[in-house]
Parts: structure tokens; C-alpha cells; sequence
């Protein structure tokens, strides 16, 4: 049971996506009194560029400096960010794999704040580093969109709720968030009634839960055979005007790669505010 968040880790890259994520991670640790970690770890391009080995010792030092010149810029674009953040920001850079470096240094934290995936823009991670965050650090894994500003999370949340084991992670991972809430509206889909699942009342459990420590929440459900259920979680998280989704991170792992659940994946592409995933 998490009661709180002592230290926030927030990945940071050389995108231009990455100050936005930093300031979301650092309101959240001014909300919560937490230690934040900035952790600056990128995809080298001696890994990602495949002609390297074609191209001899030249490219490969030509290469290095790229990576040391991207390496640098990031630097600089925190040390200029720092002062408008208010507070103090611990500052890592390890280089490897980002998502083992993440995930390593993520399991002494709280909650591990990264930034979505954008397919039209340029990266510093591979298109699976979120979904092995997500299923590899055992901590809560915050995706920040990458367009939008999010001046708050979590005043209006809503829960994405299927009586799942990774939906109470994340219920229960979420709970600092929950008890500053404003409003939090809990949500089931296409919920069947019963024992194994949501109990006689879909949603009436969770929401008993809640209210033990502290949590008033509304609760909802819908239904519907023509709308995959990635589709009704953000057409619901619209309705509600929500600034936070809470859902379990669904995948498994195979031939070396992550494959995120349908739900999951639509939302990790598709979404439009923050989401707390939990594994």
C-alpha cells in the first residue's frame, strides 16, 4: 500500500518533450513534499545506426561526438529549466539501454514519470521503452502526453476500474493522488456482475475501498459491443473532463519484445492526459 510519494523519478531525454515532462514530474513533487530525480538516459546511435560496423572507426567516432554534442545540449536545456522549476532537482546521467537504466534506478522511487511516444517525431528511446517500464520496474509508471500542458494532475482523476490485479495496483499506487483529488470518478466497462469479478454491483466494491481511506468517488459504468475498450476508456476520461487516468498496464513478453494488451496500447497511443499505470 502506498502512502505517499517521498521520491519521484522523472526520465529525461534531449527532446524538446522533456521539459514539459520534468515540470509535470516537479509540480507532483511539490504536491507531495517528494525528492525528484531527473535521469537523463538516451538510445546511443552506435546502437541504433546499423551501418556502424560497415562504416569503420571514422563513423563510429563521428558518431560518439553526435552523442556527446546531444549529451551536452541536454545538460544545458535542464541547467536552464532548473532555475523555473522553484525547487531543487537532482540531477543522473547513465548511459545503456534507457529502459534497464529506468527501470533500475525507477525501483528506488515512488513513481516513475516518462513522456509518450511520439511516431512523427524524433526519439531517444525505442517504440517498447514505455511498455518494459511499465511491466519491468515494479513502481507506477506516469505517461505524460507528448502534446498538451497539464497545469494540473490528478484534481479530477478518473479510475479505469475491471477488478483486475494490475487495476488495484494502480488504484492503490494512485492513492496520494486520490486523497488530494477533487473529484475522482471511478469507471467500469463492460463490467459483468458476479462472483470472480465485480462483485453484485460492479464499481460498489472499489468504491467502499476508497472511502476507507478518505476517497469519495462517483461510479459509473459503460457498455458497448462496438467500441473496442481503449476507445470507451478515452471517450469516458473526455466526458468526465479528467486530468488523470488510473488504469492497469496490461502485456507480456515475447521474443524479446514487449506486447502491450489492446487496451493498454490504445491508450499509450491515443491518450490525451496523463496515465498512471500500474503493473
Amino acid at each position: 500500500m502506498s502512502f505517499g510519494y517521498k521520491t519521484i523519478l522523472a526520465h529525461f531525454d534531449s527532446t524538446e518533450r522533456a521539459g514539459r515532462r520534468l515540470q509535470a514530474a516537479a509540480r507532483l513533487a511539490d504536491a507531495h513534499d517528494a525528492h525528484l530525480v531527473a535521469l537523463y538516459s538516451i538510445m546511443s546511435p552506435l546502437y541504433s545506426e546499423p551501418f556502424v560496423a560497415d562504416g569503420g572507426a571514422f563513423v563510429a567516432q563521428e558518431l560518439l561526438r553526435f552523442q556527446e554534442r546531444k549529451d551536452a545540449e541536454a545538460r544545458a536545456a535542464f541547467d536552464r529549466l532548473l532555475p523555473t522549476l522553484g525547487r531543487s532537482v537532482e540531477w543522473r546521467s547513465e548511459t545503456g539501454d534507457p529502459a534497464a537504466v529506468v527501470n533500475e534506478h525507477g525501483r528506488y522511487a515512488d513513481l516513475i514519470v516518462v513522456g509518450q511516444y511520439d511516431d512523427d517525431a524524433t526519439n531517444d528511446v525505442t517504440p517498447d521503452f514505455i511498455g518494459r517500464v511499465i511491466m519491468g520496474s515494479g513502481r507506477p509508471v506516469l505517461v505524460v502526453p507528448y502534446t498538451g500542458e497539464f497545469a494540473t494532475i490528478g484534481r479530477r482523476p478518473m479510475v479505469s476500474w475491471n477488478a483486475s490485479r494490475e487495476a488495484a495496483r494502480a488504484v492503490s499506487s494512485a492513492m496520494p493522488l486520490l486523497r488530494q483529488a477533487d473529484e475522482v470518478q471511478v469507471t467500469t466497462f463492460n463490467a459483468r456482475a458476479g462472483r470472480g469479478g465485480h462483485g453484485d454491483v460492479p464499481g460498489a466494491d472499489i468504491a467502499t475501498f476508497l472511502a476507507r481511506h478518505g476517497v469519495k468517488a462517483n461510479v459509473s459504468g459503460t457498455s458497448s459491443k462496438e467500441v473496442d475498450i481503449g476507445n470507451q476508456i478515452l471517450s469516458r476520461t473526455d466526458d468526465f473532463q479528467s486530468d488523470l487516468l488510473v488504469m492497469g498496464g496490461y502485456g507480456h513478453s515475447r521474443a524479446y519484445e514487449f506486447v502491450m494488451g489492446g487496451a493498454t496500447r490504445t491508450i499509450l497511443e491515443s491518450m490525451t492526459v496523463p496515465v498512471l499505470f500500474a503493473h
